[in-house]
């Protein structure tokens, strides 16, 4: 590991319970120095037992649980974990999926003056079968998978369900748009603002994974 660079990280959780924990465990387990990265939880108002299962949690020194008063949607739950850390980087993964332990460190390689933001894959658990319609989710050509590791990426590829970015580029663009409610349309809408600023700046990595749980 060449340089030691502070993460926060941002999980998103609703109605997760049969999975936030193996999600939890995953990131207290990385294998980047415990000072250097925290994580905050948010649970966006579940409904099931999300939320006890993250204060058990809470004692945690590099672990900060938030809970919303109210369902605000996904680019407020990001918003919210982003707008309270201070590290250099931010990274943000969704509460049903779980990472290997050197997640965190995979993606501080590919950053230089020219790369803002990278993102990771997300692949199946290996012991499921998958239905058609995953299997098109999973398709080794949509979306970023189809290009190389290292390659990069126009800003309709640039999603954030797992992946990293400088907090000095949310500062100047702007976080996630919090009326938009569609399905990923979020996602578009931040990195177009920074696309128009950083042309070229998003980078694929396929040694960032994260395995997507399913929920039931």
């Amino acid at each position: 590991m060449d340089k030691i660079i502070p993460v926060d990280i941002v999980i998103s959780c609703y109605n997760v319970e049969k999975i936030i924990e193996k999600c939890l465990n995953s990131l207290l387990l990385q294998s980047y120095p415990n000072d250097k990265y925290h994580c905050y939880f948010v649970n966006d108002f579940s409904s099931d037992k999300t939320g006890d299962i993250l204060n058990k949690y809470s004692g945690h020194n590099n672990i900060t649980i938030i809970h919303h008063d109210k369902n605000r949607g996904l680019s407020a739950t990001r918003n919210t974990g982003a707008a309270i850390g201070d590290a250099e980087l931010v990274a943000f993964l969704d509460g049903d999926m779980t990472v290997k332990n050197d997640w965190v460190e995979s993606f501080i390689p590919y950053f230089n003056k020219t790369v803002v933001g990278v993102m990771g894959d997300n692949t199946p658990p290996s012991d499921i079968i998958l239905n058609p319609i995953e299997k098109y989710y999973f398709g080794e050509k949509r979306g970023a998978r189809q290009f190389g590791d290292g390659d990069r990426i126009s800003f309709q590829y640039m999603l954030y369900g797992n992946a990293m970015i400088k907090r000095s580029i949310l500062s100047e663009t702007g976080f996630f748009d919090e009326n938009i409610i569609q399905y990923g349309g979020e996602d578009t809408d931040l990195s177009a603002k920074i696309w128009n600023k950083y042309r070229g700046g998003f980078v694929f990595s396929k040694k960032s994974n994260a395995v997507h749980l399913p929920r039931g």
